[in-house]
């Protein structure tokens, strides 16, 4: 090999390493975060690196064909002469013993029952009447009024109720006449049959055994020698002369890479309209994309922001820069902050307890959200609660209503307002409504709060860490019963036994997701196994009532993944 393809390899190396060196940092993509001090205008320059095509001379491998000689056995068949050797079979007397049965007549000892006449004295339990006088009192008949009791409800209004009222009248007594048997001790003698035993000789027929010579032919067997002929094969050395390929490095050929040329800026600036002034503590993000080429790059924008919405209403070129006009619109409109905006109006009671819960999905800057709750009732329509707050935050919103009774009727209504800069018309307005009534269980619904077939391990959701255990529990969710599930996971080892590796007890709302559906994540018992790893789950039910269940119901059901 000559010293000519090596040089040109290492000069190639040492060209590319160099060029890859010096070549600078391209910004395709930049994100300039605007604040009140910014102003209107918000400025990027974007880089994006030219590449031009080089040649260069490399070296090649070449399939090269050889003759080559190589040596192979083939098998040769012979035939020959072996002995071997056979069972034959004669015939032989031989004598052994058999035992034989015959019977003999054996005596034993039995024992019988027999009945004879003994006197027994033994001492015997009577009774006697005695009797006494016996004074006896008992409370008189109740003595009823109509009781009028006062007070005020939450409202300050005076509400009047009348109970009626019992009491025990004067005591009443008489004498009675009182009889009882009294127990006395006594004896008593006489004949009585008895039951005896006494021994008898009987007797019985016994097989015994005894050994008789006998005589029988058998068949064995003795080895004698055999010949015969057989076929078999020897190896035989032979040479063959075939063709073979080698690799051998040839130089030189002609080939193309891309190396850095010189780099392309593109300056971009977006102008944000008037009206959009930021106020202290206020953000927007502004990302800038460059893509396309140095002959026609393309630019586009995206603003990020909680106050306003913005549309390019303007795009043109200064010199190499672009710029971009927005337009401003309302962020909040009746399609994105309207009822849809506000889920789950209800009334629930827990311990006794009443409140009112919803969940608020839109929240931001220059809005603010008033609430106007009432409960009225549901037959007499008369107003029972009401309330009225602010919240600027998108969370679940709880009131606490006092005063309402879990076994009454209800009609719960939300109005909701949102005033803002950035709402359509400056206001947005709507109502939603809920109805609360107590209902008992029927026997069949608390029945199927003891069946485990209700309760399922439906399988693993997620990747990695966070891996989420997903349930199927069929029963409804109801107040008054306390649902507790526990997730005890193990894995088998190679030996075959198992490991334990975590458990952990969930309530019902602990584990309860935004869907409805429930699911345990493996982190939350500290867990993140290999996906590899075969896991064995157990999860135990257990429901506890003291309106429904007389006893505490608890079940297991497992899943292996």
């Amino acid at each position: 090999m000559s010293t000519k393809p090596l040089i040109g390899v290492i000069l190639t190396l040492f060209l590319g390493a160099q060029s890859f060196a010096t070549t600078p940092q391209e910004k395709k993509q930049d994100v300039v975060t605007r604040t009140a001090t910014s102003g209107q205008t918000v400025r990027s320059e974007l880089s994006l690196n030219v590449t031009r095509s080089e040649p260069y001379q490399d070296t090649y491998t070449e399939q090269v064909p050889y003759q080559a000689e190589e040596t192979y056995y083939v098998d040769i068949p012979y035939e020959t002469t072996e002995t071997y050797y056979e069972d034959v079979p004669y015939y032989e007397q031989e004598t052994y013993w058999e035992n034989v049965p015959y019977t003999e007549r054996v005596a034993y000892t039995d024992y019988e029952e027999y009945y004879d006449n003994d006197y027994v004295c033994r001492n015997v339990t009577k009774y006697r009447e005695e009797c006494s006088s016996e004074r006896v009192c008992e409370p008189g008949r109740n003595v009823c009024r109509q009781v009028e009791e006062c007070g005020t409800n939450a409202h300050g209004q005076r509400i009047c109720k009348t109970r009626k009222v019992c009491e025990d009248g004067p005591r009443e007594c008489r004498d009675l006449r009182q009889c009882r048997q009294v127990p006395y001790s006594d004896r008593e003698c006489g004949y009585e049959r008895v039951r005896k035993t006494r021994p008898v000789t009987r007797y019985r027929e016994e097989t015994r055994y005894r050994q008789e010579q006998r005589t029988r032919t058998v068949t064995k067997y003795r080895k004698e020698l055999r010949t015969r002929k057989v076929t078999k094969y020897r190896q035989e050395e032979r040479t063959r002369t075939f063709t073979k390929y080698r690799e051998e490095t040839r130089c030189c050929v002609t080939r193309y890479r891309d190396v850095f040329d010189h780099q392309f800026t593109q300056p971009a600036s977006v102008i944000f309209p008037a009206g959009s002034e930021l106020l202290a503590n206020e953000t927007e993000s502004v990302k800038f994309v460059l893509s396309g080429t140095e002959a026609a790059p393309v630019v586009t924008v995206s603003v990020k922001s909680d106050i306003f919405t913005y549309t390019v209403a303007e795009t043109r070129q200064d010199g190499r820069e672009k710029v971009f006009v927005l337009a401003v619109a309302p962020k909040w409109s009746v399609e994105n902050a309207g009822t849809a905006s506000v889920k789950g109006l209800k009334l629930a009671f827990s311990k006794g307890q009443g409140k009112i819960s919803f969940q608020e999905t839109v929240a931001g800057s220059r809005l603010t959200s008033t609430y106007a709750v009432e409960v009225r009732d549901s037959q007499s329509q008369s107003l029972v609660f009401e309330n009225r707050f602010e919240n600027s935050e998108a969370k679940t919103v709880e009131i606490a209503t006092p005063g309402l009774a879990r076994e009454g009727k209800y009609t719960i209504t939300l109005r909701v307002e949102r005033k803002g800069q950035n709402v359509t018309g400056g206001l947005i307005q709507f109502e939603q409504t809920a109805e609360y009534e107590k209902k008992g269980l029927a026997e069949e619904e608390i029945g199927l709060l003891s069946d485990s077939k209700q309760v399922a391990i439906v399988g693993i959701e997620g990747a990695g860490a966070d891996r989420v255990v997903a349930i199927r529990d069929n029963t409804p969710h109801i107040e008054e019963v306390q649902s507790t599930y526990k997730l005890v996971v193990w894995k088998k080892l190679s030996s075959g036994k198992i490991e334990w590796l975590g458990e952990k007890n969930f309530t019902r709302d602990a584990i309860q997701r935004a869907d409805g559906s429930l699911g345990i994540a493996l982190k939350e018992i500290g867990l993140n196994p290999s996906s590899s790893t075969k896991l064995y789950m157990d999860l135990v039910v257990r429901r506890e009532s003291a309106q429904y269940l007389k006893n505490r119901v608890q079940f297991i059901v497992n899943k292996t993944f």
